[in-house]
């Protein structure tokens, strides 16, 4: 099995063993794969680390917009289903602020998904409790791709 994937079966066309990337993976340009992105369908990549320090939903929104970052520059806030395959591969990605225990505190991570004109919905990497609260609050983030 090569480094970095786990076997996904045999291959419909050539009947041999394939292998699909393993949540956690370092690529190449040095982004962690997180896994299938809900919405797209498609490889979902994030950055090794959190962005440094705490942010706001829109200073969330503005920093991962003007990362340029492991040679892309196409980075998001995640969707909340994003931020959920995340948190469910997140021993395997790593590096995440498990300690938070309140709103509003880091171990929060942002979503892209905006409640009202003052709330986001955020979740919680220590248990995965997820609400909405305010969007002048600040929480951790972890932008993806």
């Amino acid at each position: 099995m090569p480094d970095g994937t786990v076997y996904a079966g045999l291959s419909m066309q050539t009947g041999k063993p394939s292998f699909v990337p393993a949540a956690g993976g370092r690529m190449p340009d040095g982004t962690v794969y997180a896994g299938i992105s809900p919405d797209t369908g498609k490889s979902l990549y994030t950055t090794p680390a959190d962005a440094p320090g705490v942010y706001t939903w829109g200073q969330a929104f503005e920093y991962c917009r003007s990362l340029a970052a492991f040679g892309h520059d196409d980075w998001h806030v995640p969707s909340l289903g994003e931020l959920a395959v995340q948190f469910a591969n997140r021993a395997d990605i790593g590096g995440f602020n498990e300690t938070g225990r309140l709103k509003g505190a880091s171990g929060y991570y942002w979503s892209s998904l905006q409640v009202s004109d003052d709330d986001a919905w955020g979740q919680l990497f220590s248990d995965g409790f997820h609400e909405d609260y305010d969007k002048n609050q600040v929480s951790s983030l972890r932008c993806v791709r």
